[in-house]
């Protein structure tokens, strides 16, 4: 799980999943509903792994 913010200034961030083995900051383009309009997002920070769940 990694954090994205907004590329337009607004401070507007989402969190997003990328794989473990994943070379680079991920990049995403979504919706920002501050600035209402689709705008990329980049990889701000890792939030936490995933462990697999064996349940």
């Amino acid at each position: 799980m990694v954090l994205l913010e907004s590329t337009a200034g607004s401070h507007h961030r989402i969190v997003a999943f990328r794989p473990k083995l994943a070379t680079g900051r991920k990049e995403k383009i979504a919706f920002d509903p501050l600035v209402q309009q689709h705008v990329l997002y980049r990889e701000l920070r890792k939030i936490r792994s995933l462990k697999k769940w064996s349940g």
